[in-house]
């Protein structure tokens, strides 16, 4: 029955040990699958299987995406989202984009001195964080990313309400005016 179910839908992946190893990849509908594979797992007898997959799931820690523009991350900004991810018991992740505009080894000197501020805080503060680098335009950046970290609770940017409004983002977003 193990390895019969393991198959039962495309996106599930074998791990080393038995049972099943589910790619989250964040978002209500993948925590709805998530609960599915575990009842059905539960439903046929499979208790440790249900146990392992829910226990992945909330191991995963949740985050909240930080956008650091050109100049960097304000001082007000990281004082915002290191307060709330440390009240929250969230993770940080910084992201600076690229649009590929730049020269890559300024862009990325330029970026780790930027961010550097935000870091020194969460760390000062145990708040745990992270720093990405990317190429690419900034919605396409943001989505795959969220993706990829899995658990993104929100993004924090400094981008204009009316720029927002046109935005086609898969985790909400809130700007900060500073």
């Amino acid at each position: 029955m193990r390895k019969s179910m393991s198959k039962v839908r495309e996106g599930l992946s074998l791990s080393s040990k038995p049972g099943i190893s589910l790619a989250l990849r964040g978002g209500l509908r993948e925590a709805m699958e998530t609960y599915g594979e575990a009842i059905s797992m539960a439903e046929v007898g499979e208790l440790s299987i249900a146990r392992e997959i829910m226990g992945d799931f909330h191991a995963e820690h949740r985050k909240i995406l930080v956008l650091a523009e050109g100049d960097g991350v304000p001082e007000a900004m990281i004082a915002y989202a290191v307060n709330l991810a440390e009240r929250l018991g969230f993770d940080l992740v910084l992201l600076s984009i690229d649009d590929a505009s730049r020269n890559g080894s300024y862009f990325e000197d330029r970026s780790r001195l930027a961010g550097q501020p935000l870091l020194d805080e969460a760390a000062r503060r145990g708040v745990s964080c992270a720093h990405l680098l990317r190429q690419g335009t900034r919605d396409e950046v943001l989505n795959t990313v969220s993706v990829e970290l899995r658990r993104v609770e929100f993004v924090i940017t400094r981008r204009a309400e009316s720029e927002r409004r046109h935005a086609a983002l898969t985790v909400p977003e809130f700007s900060l005016k500073c």
